[in-house]
C-alpha cells in the first residue's frame, strides 16, 4: 500500500482490509514458490507495500530468505509489525521499514535477491514507478527475480457494475463493495457491517489507483531494463534483461 501519511486512506479502511485478502494471496502462492523456494537465509527479498503482512506471511512460508517489508501506512504497518512480532519465525527473518517508494529503497543496504510488488504499483504515479524500477535494478543481483501482480487484460467487468464480497466474523456479516472507477486514478470502496438484518455501520472510502494494462506495465519495465514473463493469470516474473527464465 502506498500512501502519504497525511492522505492515508488506510487509516480507516485498514479495519476491513484483511477480511477479503486471503484468496488473492493464496492465488499468488504458486508464483512466489517458483521464484523464491530455493532461497535460504543468506538471501534477501523485498516486500514492497507489505500492507498488514498477510502477503509477507505467505512469502515467508515458501522461502527461507530474509525479508525486508516496506509499508508507508502507519495503520497497516502497525498490524504488519504486530503480525511479525507475534510469530517466532517471522520475527527472526522479517525487518519492517517505513517509507514511501521510491525513497524507502534508499534505506536498503546491500544487494537483494528478489522482490514482491503485489497489489501496489497502481498507487504509484508514472514518475514514482520509473524511479522505483530504476532503484530496484541497481539493488538486484544478476540472478534476482521479482514477482508482480498485473491486471488481466480486458478485465474491466460490466460497465457500472460493482464487485461485492461478503464474509462472516462471529455473528456479524461484513460486506465489501468495490465500485467502478470514476476516472483513471480514483477508486471507491464501501463496507458494511450487519447484525442479522440490522445495518450497524457503513463506511465509504475514496483512494487513488491507476489501472495499468499489462502492455503498459511491460513497456515501463522494459524501459527500466527488465524482462517480464507471465507466470499465471494476474502474476508475472520480472528479471533483469538478458537473464534466462527459471523453469516453472
Amino acid at each position: 500500500m502506498q500512501n502519504d501519511a497525511s492522505t492515508d486512506v488506510y487509516q480507516d479502511l485498514g479495519e476491513f482490509h484483511d477480511l477479503f485478502m486471503d484468496e488473492p494471496w493464496a492465488g499468488l502462492r504458486p508464483a512466489l514458490t517458483t521464484a523464491f523456494a530455493d532461497l535460504g537465509p543468506q538471501h534477501t527479498l523485498l516486500d514492497l507495500g507489505a500492507g498488514t503482512g498477510l502477503g509477507t506471511r505467505t512469502l515467508a512460508s515458501v522461502t527461507g530468505a530474509q525479508i525486508v517489508a516496506i509499508e508507508p501506512s502507519r495503520t497497516m504497518r502497525a498490524v504488519l509489525t504486530a503480525r511479525v512480532a507475534d510469530d517466532e519465525d517471522l520475527s527472526r527473518r522479517v525487518t519492517v521499514r517505513a517509507g514511501l517508494l521510491p525513497g524507502a529503497l534508499d534505506d536498503v543496504v546491500g544487494r537483494v535477491d528478489g522482490f514482491v510488488a503485489a497489489h501496489m504499483v497502481g498507487h504509484l504515479s508514472e514518475d514514482e514507478r520509473s524511479a522505483t524500477f530504476a532503484r530496484l535494478r541497481s539493488l538486484m543481483t544478476p540472478e534476482a527475480v521479482g514477482v508482480m501482480t498485473i491486471e488481466p487484460a480486458g478485465d474491466e467487468g460490466p460497465a457500472g457494475e460493482a464487485f461485492v464480497q461478503e464474509r462472516w466474523v462471529g455473528s456479524l456479516r461484513y460486506v465489501a463493495r468495490y465500485l467502478p472507477a470514476t476516472d483513471e486514478r480514483r477508486f471507491v470502496s464501501e463496507y458494511e457491517v450487519h447484525d442479522a438484518e440490522r445495518l450497524l455501520r457503513s463506511e465509504r472510502f475514496v483512494g487513488s489507483w491507476e489501472r495499468l494494462s499489462p502492455a503498459r506495465l511491460r513497456r515501463e519495465l522494459s524501459a527500466a531494463g527488465f524482462d517480464v514473463e507471465l507466470h499465471q493469470p494476474g502474476a508475472a516474473l520480472v528479471r533483469l534483461i538478458g537473464r534466462t527464465s527459471m523453469p516453472a
